[in-house]
C-alpha cells in the first residue's frame, strides 16, 4: 500500500518544497461566515483581476495551513480545482439580492432547506445582517469598497472563481482575467499581499 501511495503522489511531489510564501496566521475554513483561507483567496483573484470585490463560494476542503512557508502544494489544497478567474458587471441591487439567496440557503428556518452550510465568500464588502429576519430582509445595510452603501443601481466590476460565486442569472459582461486561481495565489504569495477582507456583521 506504502508503494501505491508513493507512485500515486510522485507527479506533485516537488509542489511540496517549491515555497510560494509565507503565512503569518492558521489559514482555515473551520468557521461559517468567513475564513482566513478564503480571506487569502479571495484577495488574490481580486489582485489578479484588478478588482476591489471578489467572491468565491463557501467551500468546506482543505488541511490547515500552519504559520510559516506556503508550499505550493499547500495552494492547490486551497483550490485544487484552480478554475479560471473571472469579472463580472454587477448592480448594487444584484450583489444584495445574490447575497440574500445565499444567506437563506445557508440559514433557512425550514432545515430541508438549508444547503451548504457555510456563507459566500468575499472581500471588498461588508454587510449589516439580521439573521433572524425573513428571506430577502436579513441584510440591513450593505457597504461597499470605499466603506459608502452600496448603489442599488451603480455597476460594480466584480472578480470571482466558478458560477457557485456568482450565478449565471447574475451581472453582465462576464470575462476571463486571464489566470487561474492557483496562479493568483501563486503571483498574490509572491508580492506579499495582505488581505482586505469583507465581513458580515450580526446586529
Amino acid at each position: 500500500m506504502a508503494g501505491l501511495v508513493a507512485q500515486a503522489v510522485a507527479p506533485v511531489a516537488g509542489m511540496k518544497a517549491q515555497m510560494a510564501g509565507k503565512t503569518d496566521q492558521i489559514l482555515h475554513r473551520n468557521t461559517c461566515l468567513h475564513a482566513p483561507m478564503d480571506d487569502v483567496l479571495l484577495a488574490a483573484i481580486a489582485h489578479a483581476a484588478g478588482t476591489s470585490i471578489a467572491f468565491s463560494n463557501g467551500w468546506r476542503y482543505g488541511a490547515p495551513i500552519p504559520p510559516g512557508p506556503v508550499t505550493l502544494h499547500d495552494l492547490w489544497c486551497i483550490i485544487p480545482t484552480t478554475p479560471p478567474v473571472e469579472t463580472v458587471e454587477l448592480t448594487g441591487a444584484e450583489i444584495v439580492e445574490m447575497m440574500e439567496a445565499n444567506l437563506e440557503a445557508t440559514f433557512a428556518r425550514d432545515p430541508f432547506q438549508q444547503r451548504g452550510g457555510y456563507v459566500k465568500r468575499f472581500c471588498g464588502l461588508n454587510f449589516d445582517v439580521k439573521l433572524e429576519n425573513p428571506p430577502g430582509h436579513r441584510i440591513e445595510r450593505a457597504f461597499g469598497p470605499d466603506g459608502s452603501l452600496l448603489k442599488p443601481q451603480a455597476w460594480y466590476h466584480v472578480a470571482f472563481v466558478t458560477q457557485q460565486a456568482v450565478p449565471p442569472q447574475f451581472g453582465r459582461d462576464r470575462r476571463s482575467a486571464g489566470m487561474t486561481a492557483v496562479a493568483a495565489l501563486l503571483a498574490w504569495f509572491g508580492t506579499q499581499g495582505r488581505t482586505e477582507p469583507g465581513r458580515i456583521r450580526i446586529v
